[in-house]
């Protein structure tokens, strides 16, 4: 299953009450054509999803903050996973699209091959954690991320997902207007 296929399916378990934090490339583009908009659309800010969610999780205590974030976007800002851990918001759902790329940047390997998601969120002190292989769990992807989204407390999602060859348009907006719309459904 590729990256997107799988936001599609996280489409379907949305309420539409979800403030999503994309990151920047092909996860911000994706998450713009396939979920609810306006999101926040991270671009230019590598390693900086999981901190942005986790400012506007404890900001907004009564929403449900979900990051999508690919595994090198997520292995750039890995330190503030450790933040995250030691505040235990229990608001904020980290979604890692997991192909082992940075697939916007050319298709280099990560370092994903050689890391153990789950001993290491269990290890920074996350305790829940769930890690999948979406072919091997594809009929039951959208279950997880239902379960993921809905369950209380903090939760960590690492999918294991195939190369994403899906060309979208990118996002028409300026960073200046992600942010306005942003705020705006917030009503701030």
């Amino acid at each position: 299953m590729k990256g997107a296929e799988v936001i599609s399916k996280l489409n379907n378990v949305l309420s539409g009450e979800e403030l999503i934090v994309s990151s920047n490339g092909n996860v911000s583009r994706q998450a713009f054509h396939l979920l609810p908009q306006p999101q926040l659309y991270l671009r230019g800010s590598m390693g900086l999803p999981v901190p942005i969610g986790l400012g506007l999780a404890l900001a907004l205590p009564g929403k449900t903050v979900i990051v999508l974030t690919g595994d090198g976007n997520f292995l750039m800002g890995l330190s503030s996973l450790a933040t995250v851990a030691y505040l235990q918001p229990l608001n904020l759902k980290i979604i890692i699209l997991d192909n082992e790329l940075y697939s916007t940047t050319g298709g280099q390997e990560t370092v994903s091959s050689n890391m153990g998601y789950l001993e290491l969120v269990l290890g920074m002190g996350v305790q829940n954690i769930n890690s999948i292989d979406s072919i091997e769990k594809e009929d039951v992807i959208e279950k997880i991320l239902s379960d993921t989204i809905k369950d209380p407390g903090l939760q960590v999602l690492h999918i294991k997902v195939e190369e994403d060859t899906i060309s979208l348009e990118n996002i028409p907006w300026h960073p200046v207007e992600i942010k306005e719309r942003f705020l705006k459904q917030l009503d701030i």
